[in-house]
């Protein structure tokens, strides 16, 4: 029997980012189907099928095998407003957010954070002073 496989998502205006863990997949015993409105994999012991939020482009999407997992680039069919969830239907208990990849909608809008502003984060030794060093030889009265 197949099992769902551990996957997370993240996305941006105009993509879905998508990753499979599995360590050591063969590529040539997987398949995977991406339609506008779909996605299936299938590899020797896991499977997993969801049905897309909204439309992707499968001609413009891509995907690369690597040693730990599978990284998928969906390319939504129109640049707009985030998803709500990535799939319809009910919720799959091994996919996660990837915070690590997720980046806010109104930080995809507004590019990079602008530091200019900001002050150089100098806290002048924050008041500790000089330090006096255990290591220097200091005529403490032992010899």
């Amino acid at each position: 029997m197949s099992k769902l496989p551990d996957c997370k998502w993240a996305q941006r205006n105009d993509k879905i980012l998508f990753t499979i863990n599995i360590p050591n997949l063969d590529p040539n015993k997987t398949t995977i189907n991406v339609t506008e409105t779909s996605f299936t994999f299938k590899s020797e012991d896991h499977e997993l099928s969801l049905d897309f939020f909204g439309t992707v482009d499968p001609k413009q999407s891509s995907w690369k095998v690597g040693a730990r997992d599978v990284a998928f680039v969906f390319m939504r069919k129109e640049v707009g407003d985030y998803w709500d969830t990535l799939h319809k239907g009910k919720k799959i208990h091994t996919l996660k957010v990837d915070w690590d990849k997720w980046k806010d909608e109104d930080e995809a809008r507004d590019g990079d954070l602008d530091m200019s502003g900001f002050d150089k984060f100098d806290f002048g030794g924050a008041g500790a002073g000089g330090f006096d060093s255990d290591d220097e030889d200091e005529d403490d009265g032992r010899k």
